[in-house]
């Protein structure tokens, strides 16, 4: 923990400055390492605001636009924090779906992105022109990384709050005056939730489309929903048939349409 402290007076020396992100990272890797950072914030339905990250420019557009753009309405991370969550400190797979990695998230975005471990800190981000706000700091590791083990998110844990409250500290300000611009998309992407196929699904249909879309498998979206698999199944068929689709990738697309 001499290091970590080391690197926090650091931190504490440039809060308000641009180089926090590189600095945070840089004092993190004292203890465990890394390969890059992001920060974004969210506010209720809205598209997520990019607030920082130290990835090079190409694995940007990949990871950052292309997330911010529609794919994150599925992300666990955005989840929990539709879920009301604003702080503490999880692993994505902790935290994702059974079948996370066969969903058409996991196939269409997140596994272009390369990311193979990525743990999540929330803090609170104060109150925007449309409610309360809450940023997400990523710490991730690229796929020639290895995985983290239990003593190194114990560790983490252990640093979340001090993490959280420097990064409370660092982005308030920046996103206060951002607020309003995300919140031009935050009817759309509600609507995208609730009235998906809205003519032509009902509202147990629809409930099954958001979890199967998350990367829940039929045994897990038949748990949540207290119904039986083969009654999902059932539900599944009906699904492609009124939609006039034939496999999740299409479907996919079609709500990413819907939320675009």
């Amino acid at each position: 923990m001499e290091q970590w402290n080391r690197g926090l007076a650091d931190l504490l020396g440039i809060l308000g400055e641009p180089d926090f992100g590189p600095i945070l990272l840089r004092s993190v890797r004292r203890l465990i390492d890394f390969d890059f950072l992001m920060v974004f914030a969210y506010q209720g339905d809205g598209r997520p605001l990019a607030l920082g990250d130290t990835l090079p420019e190409a694995q940007r557009e990949v990871v950052i636009r292309a997330y911010c753009a529609a794919p994150y309405v599925l992300d666990p991370f955005y989840q929990r924090v539709a879920a009301g969550v604003q702080q503490g400190c999880f692993r994505l797979r902790d935290i994702a779906p059974d079948r996370f990695r066969q969903s058409e998230y996991y196939r269409s975005h997140y596994g272009l992105t390369g990311i193979r471990e990525e743990v999540g800190f929330y803090f609170p981000l104060g109150l925007g022109a449309h409610g309360s706000m809450t940023g997400v700091l990523s710490l991730a590791r690229w796929e020639t990384s290895p995985i983290l083990g239990r003593a190194d998110m114990d560790l983490l844990q252990a640093l979340a709050p001090a993490i959280a409250g420097l990064c409370s500290r660092q982005y308030a300000d920046i996103v206060q005056p951002l607020g309003g611009a995300k919140h031009r998309d935050a009817n759309q992407v509600k609507a995208a939730y609730h009235e998906f196929g809205a003519e032509h699904l009902s509202e147990r249909e629809r409930q099954i489309v958001s979890l199967i879309l998350q990367g829940h498998s039929t045994g897990s979206v038949a748990h949540l929903l207290d119904i039986s698999p083969g009654t999902v199944k059932v539900h599944r068929k009906n699904i492609y048939r009124k939609l006039n689709l034939s496999t999740q990738a299409e479907l996919f697309a079609a709500f990413l349409s819907f939320v675009g």
